[in-house]
């Protein structure tokens, strides 16, 4: 059936509609969802240790980070202070966490616009103890400042406090930028020889790891392709095999069969060594 331009028009308009309501409906639902994980957090965080109130500021900075509370600034105030309050309450009992959780407190004061304070309570944080959500922020605001001898003195702090070689490579790599400098000495200047001869070895393993690896993944993929060729010689030959048997059958059907039968179990027979072949 043809439409007029103009039904095609309102057609293509009603479906935009549509479209632009499901978007709409999706950031909705993201919305709802993350704001109820703050008031789960919330109920958690109320009798809870240390780790629920942690989660209780992840929960609200989530919230904060996906502009959730853009159009009521007032109560991501109050969520944001009430989860500070959760932290102060257990900071006490903290012990070795007792840094990361004041770095909680400036990630909520940043939050709500108090940048001077964050500040105070990210140096406050790492004066505790060196932690990654405090050192990451000052190593970014001093490289901002540039003022990478304060930048190096964090970052030196920081990697030895990381607990996997993961994140102590991935911190290592981002003062190695924050550091701002023109050559890998000067991005490497605040390392100890100790830490320098660490990532060396670490790099050199990780990228000999990736070449045998490498070659592991290549020697494979010409396994498979031999293994391939096997295959489509046996087929063929077992092909050869069941027309020679079929040509010579002259039309009685029974040993006509038989020719088939034999072809399969040639076929599986070639499928079979190939399989064999792959496994070893």
């Amino acid at each position: 059936m043809c439409h007029t331009p103009a039904k095609h028009m309102r057609r293509l308009l009603f479906l935009a509609l549509l479209l632009s309501a499901s978007s709409a409906c999706s950031a909705c639902s993201g919305s709802k969802g993350r704001i109820q994980h703050v008031q789960s957090a919330r109920v958690h965080a109320a009798n809870g240790g240390v780790r629920q109130a942690q989660e209780f500021a992840a929960a609200v900075d989530g919230a904060f980070k996906a502009g959730d509370y853009k159009k009521k600034a007032k109560a991501g105030v109050i969520d944001a202070g009430e989860a500070m309050q959760a932290i102060d309450r257990v900071l006490p009992m903290a012990g070795v966490d007792g840094p990361t959780l004041v770095a909680w407190r400036a990630v909520l004061l940043l939050d709500v616009g108090r940048t001077n304070d964050a500040f105070s309570e990210y140096n406050r944080s790492f004066a505790m103890g060196p932690n990654e959500l405090a050192g990451t922020a000052l190593i970014d605001h001093y490289s901002q400042a540039n003022r990478p001898d304060l930048a190096g003195e964090v970052c030196a702090k920081t990697v030895p406090a990381l607990r996997t070689t993961d994140a102590k490579l991935e911190m290592i790599a981002r003062c190695r930028k924050r550091m701002n400098a023109i050559s890998p000495e000067g991005e490497m200047a605040w390392m100890s020889p100790e830490l320098v001869d660490w990532y060396q070895t670490e790099n050199a393993r990780r990228l000999g790891a990736a070449v045998e690896a490498d070659n592991a993944r290549a020697e494979r993929q010409r396994q498979e392709q031999r293994v391939v060729r096997g295959m489509e010689q046996c087929s063929a030959s077992c092909k050869e095999r069941g027309l020679y048997c079929q040509n010579n059958c002259r039309h009685d059907p029974l040993c006509d069969q038989r020719c088939v039968e034999i072809n399969r179990a040639c076929l599986d027979r070639c499928e079979s060594k190939a399989y064999d072949s792959l496994d070893r």
